[in-house]
């Protein structure tokens, strides 16, 4: 293949890409691409190399390693990462993300996830309560949109009238920003965002609590601490990552489900795969579809292809997900799968911190929805089910009909 091919592929919106990313892996092991905002770049299409360059120092998160073509692309639409995530970790390349990661880490920890177990399973249970049995009701309002925000912000420490005020601006936060309005939506939500976070976390000074935004205030390395710049970035970063990422999981999983009824029957008749059926899921339909935003640091060759230094470059999630060279059937769902290890996390330095909880999550609502809505079923053709045209995959809406309600799964 050569280095600059002729004319670049464009990255087909279609509801189902996977035939496309197929198509790619074919193609190359790298192959460049059309982006509908940053011109073209270079997707890493294969498992092995996706695992592996995820962790690459010569691949930056670190936009100022852009090219000046890029940098001029991205300053039109003023969306530099740096710009929009100033002092955070994820456009941090070590040291630096290293030293973040450590003191987030050390609050964000595996019992502070399961304490929030009880919580999610109530919420979940009052989302679901008032839902009617025999009419088709639209999950994403319902369930996959505030359920995540009301979670993320029960970690912080933030109340549910926090959630309800920052709901609206979470899905323009993940927007693309493919023209100048697009991009102005994405600097307002964030503004807000960020704004409210760096007012609660004065009002977190003053009155510290068990939430996760007190512990970041307080926490240390030998002297180093976090600062005001670095804990509303975090914050930010947390709250926006939690709640839009979760919500395009569940919506997501919850359909996949609902086309493949017999992994559905088999998740009733055995509750223990849940686990198991959450990362199978999380394989087939990662919310990140196109891949891990990274620019070459220095020039790389992967096979007979040359990444020029400043290239926009993504690892691509989905078609590494999808690689038939490290799952069997890649296209069948199958909610048993053990050997499963998929990216929609990321890999490396960059693995996805609040993993666990999303994971929690999505197997508290699966759980819920098996053991009292056995019966469920899909309200619609499962082509007609809009998608989101946004940096993070999932369904607008998703219309369900729950069934009758039982006391326990047959």
């Amino acid at each position: 293949m050569p280095d600059k091919p002729s004319k670049a592929r464009t990255l087909n919106q279609y509801l189902d890409p996977y035939p496309y990313f197929g198509r790619l892996r074919e193609a190359g092991r790298v192959v460049r691409i059309q982006t509908a905002f940053a011109g073209e770049g270079w997707l890493i299409t294969r498992h092995e190399d996706a695992q592996r360059l995820a962790g690459d120092p010569r691949l930056s998160v670190d936009d100022r390693h852009a090219g000046p073509e890029l940098r001029c692309r991205l300053a039109q639409f003023k969306f530099r990462f740096t710009d929009c995530l100033p002092e955070t970790m994820v456009i941090m390349d070590p040291p630096e993300h290293t030293r973040l990661r450590r003191m987030v880490a050390r609050e964000f920890t595996p019992r502070r996830v399961a304490a929030l177990t009880p919580y999610i399973e109530e919420t979940v249970r009052k989302l679901l309560a008032p839902l009617p049995p025999d009419e088709t009701t639209d999950l994403v309002p319902v369930l996959a949109e505030p359920l995540p925000t009301m979670v993320i912000c029960r970690l912080l420490g933030l109340s549910e009238q926090d959630a309800m005020h920052l709901r609206p601006f979470v899905s323009s936060l993940a927007e693309l920003p493919v023209d100048p309005e697009a991009a102005a939506r994405v600097e307002e939500a964030r503004d807000a965002v960020w704004t409210y976070l760096a007012h609660m976390i004065e009002e977190k000074r003053r009155k510290p609590d068990e939430g996760l935004l007190s512990a970041l205030i307080s926490a240390h390395d030998d002297e180093d601490r976090l600062t005001d710049t670095e804990l509303t970035s975090m914050a930010g970063v947390l709250f926006a990552g939690g709640a839009e990422t979760t919500t395009q999981m569940i919506g997501s999983g919850l359909l996949l489900l609902l086309r493949h009824p017999e992994q559905l029957a088999r998740l009733v008749d055995s509750p223990a795969l849940v686990p198991s059926a959450v990362d199978e899921l999380l394989r087939f339909e990662s919310p990140v579809t196109l891949g891990l935003i990274r620019y070459a640091a220095e020039d790389i060759t992967i096979a007979d292809v040359t990444i020029p230094r400043g290239d926009l470059v993504f690892v691509g999630v989905a078609s590494a997900n999808h690689d038939p060279h490290r799952f069997p059937e890649p296209e069948h769902l199958d909610v048993a799968r053990r050997d499963n290890p998929h990216l929609a996390f990321g890999h490396g330095p960059h693995y996805c911190l609040g993993a666990p909880l999303a994971r929690l999550e999505l197997q508290v609502v699966l759980s819920a929805l098996l053991q009292h809505h056995p019966h469920m079923e899909l309200g619609c053709r499962p082509e007609d089910v809009p998608w989101r045209p946004s940096a993070l995959r999932g369904p607008v809406s998703l219309p369900v009909r729950l069934g009758p309600r039982v006391a326990s799964a047959r």
